[in-house]
């Protein structure tokens, strides 16, 4: 069946998302003696200032702390350990689940980064874009309801064949949400969730399951509705949570991480 304009369009901006974006995104594992890998969450890597990050959801690291933790590329193969520290958000008095700014990054290792894909800075979004017209996005990651289990051929082989979801959207006026959440659009930015929507093959299908997709990148298509345009796709930022009664997705903008990298960055120089 010959797909229409709308779902080619569609179909040409998850290309290019997984052109641009799908090697420098994996799914996290957290790794416990004597059972299977599960996987918690997702993660992406960027290059920002000749250094080169993991970064992901606060709340998908702090709850595995007991857990050894490892990525899988997305084409498959042996997992990766992540070694070292990651920065965290500041909590303050609040809990994580009322923490506006949930976020976390690692500074790579040099022998992490041998191994690791990263998205150059060129394709990331610093600060939020002023253009008019409504931006069209593209929600990435590695939901548990498709990463559930690992085969005993793989298992013994220590083979993880991780399963990336996407799903696309256009941005929502989430005002209201924003100022019960302390957030706000200089800081954030929520997609509508339906329930239906279109795959990459452009054909209709149940909206994946949002758990699991935490940590992952929120990617600017760079397509624009009312009035159309096309530009160059960038990630803007980390999914952090999804509020099913709104049927929003919400992502922190990645220049707020950005911004918190340079001041620790500069601190240790």
């Amino acid at each position: 069946m010959e797909m229409t304009e709308s779902q080619q369009l569609s179909n040409d901006l998850y290309v290019a998302a997984d052109a641009t974006f799908a090697t420098a995104v994996y799914p996290i594992y957290g790794f416990v003696e004597g059972a299977d890998p599960v996987v918690i969450g997702t993660c992406f890597a960027i290059e920002y200032r000749s250094r080169k990050f993991l970064v992901s959801a606060a709340h998908v690291i702090d709850d595995h702390k007991k857990a050894t933790l490892a990525l899988a590329p997305v084409r498959g193969g042996e997992p990766i350990t992540v070694e070292g520290q990651f920065y965290i958000v500041n909590l303050g008095d609040k809990r994580r689940e009322d923490d506006p700014f949930d976020f976390a990054w690692h500074e790579l290792t040099i022998e992490e980064a041998l191994k690791i894909d990263c998205i150059p800075e060129q394709n990331l979004e610093d600060n939020r874009t002023s253009a008019g017209g409504v931006s069209l996005y593209i929600a990435m990651g590695f939901p548990a309801s498709k990463n559930k289990k690992i085969s005993p051929a793989n298992r013994d082989k220590r083979l993880l064949v991780p399963n990336l979801a996407r799903y696309m959207n256009v941005e929502e006026d989430a005002t209201e949400y924003f100022k019960f959440r302390e957030m706000s659009s200089e800081t954030h930015i929520a997609i509508k969730r339906e329930h239906r929507s279109h795959n990459l093959k452009g054909e209709e299908e149940n909206t994946i399951c949002h758990k699991g997709l935490s940590g992952g990148p929120l990617i600017n298509t760079g397509a624009r509705l009312n009035p159309a345009s096309l530009g160059r796709p960038k990630v803007s930022g980390i999914l952090i949570e999804n509020d099913e009664k709104r049927k929003i997705i919400v992502a922190l903008r990645l220049s707020v991480v950005l911004r918190h990298i340079d001041s620790v960055v500069d601190a240790g120089s």
